[in-house]
């Protein structure tokens, strides 16, 4: 159940790491975030049964009102190279309303699995997949990781991408643990030794429980939203840079919309040609949040670089060491 559509030219959004708004929306310096190996990653649980109406018991929502709303909502939050999405039971509508279907394919897994995905085809050509793995069973019935092998265009990178709706009630001990070496076992069973990995859910776990704890002692945790205590998370495996994060207002739907914008392996520091003498040397547009004052460098957080400030500088001076 592959969709294969083409189209428009995709752009990438910027949010200082300090700065908060109910929408993750582009035109802010998204320029200086662009990198020829960075992808904009979403996740986003969609509220289906409420927002559809579907029993009857949201009628704010009814007559179409909810996904006119959760179309306007993704529009809003976009560009995106990326998608995880859960409670969706039909990923073909929500990419037309979202007027992606030009340039996105998708993955439509069989019914009782809400956890599709989908894929920028300007940026990415399928390799392997898309495909499916049970990690779990609970009171609704089975769980599973989706997942595709892409291949980023004009590039030898490769991107083992999956996404899940986890299990209710199997977040501590054994039955937590249990559930993590699931999604380990789905992941190393499928990907290729060169892949990237990215791993999005609703994972029904929050990053203080042992299925996510578990979980990140063998990939990255780049993103987590407050939605559920933490339900929503980002993972990726060594290698991958996160250069920003951020959760958005999710309405109609009862989770936010979680998004991080990645870079496939180390990103090389901008050179700032023109140092202001405020906060330590920092440039006024750096493409990275960190400014290095001994090679004029602008790191990423988390990258290796050096003692250095926020680029821009905040509004209180705060010291940060990369």
């Amino acid at each position: 159940k592959v969709r294969n559509m083409w189209g428009i030219i995709p752009f990438i959004l910027v949010w200082l790491p300090w700065a908060h708004a109910n929408t993750l929306s582009p035109g802010n310096g998204t320029a200086d975030w662009a990198t020829a190996n960075s992808l904009v990653v979403v996740t986003y649980n969609l509220y289906w049964w409420c927002v559809s109406d579907e029993y009857g018991n949201c009628p704010q929502f009814a007559q179409g009102k909810g996904f006119a709303q959760l179309y306007s909502r993704l529009r809003q939050n976009g560009p995106f190279d990326l998608i995880g999405f859960q409670e969706c039971d039909n990923p073909g509508q929500i990419i037309a309303g979202t007027s992606l279907a030009s340039t996105f394919g998708y993955y439509a897994p069989p019914a009782g699995n809400d956890a599709p995905m989908a894929w920028n085809q300007q940026k990415f050509k399928v390799l392997e997949g898309p495909g499916v793995q049970w990690v779990a069973k609970d009171k609704y019935g089975d769980r599973h990781v989706n997942w595709v092998r892409l291949q980023v265009i004009g590039s030898s990178d490769t991107i083992f991408f999956a996404n899940t709706h986890g299990p209710l009630d199997q977040c501590g001990g054994q039955p937590g643990s249990k559930v993590a070496a699931n999604y380990i076992s789905a992941v190393n069973q499928h990907k290729k030794p060169k892949d990237a990995v990215i791993l999005t859910g609703d994972f029904n776990c929050g990053s203080n429980q042992d299925t996510i704890k578990d979980l990140s002692q063998v990939l990255k945790l780049d993103a987590t939203d407050s939605s559920y205590n933490g339900a929503d998370h980002i993972f990726s495996s060594s290698g991958v840079s996160v250069l920003w994060k951020g959760a958005s207002e999710g309405s109609p739907s009862d989770h936010q919309l979680l998004k991080a914008v990645l870079s496939l392996g180390d990103p090389s520091p901008s050179i700032c040609h023109v140092a202001p003498p405020h906060n330590g040397g920092c440039c006024t547009s750096c493409r990275y949040n960190h400014y290095c004052p001994s090679n004029k460098g602008c790191y990423a957080t988390g990258q290796s670089g050096c003692s250095g400030g926020y680029c821009p500088a905040p509004a209180k001076e705060v010291e940060m060491v990369v």
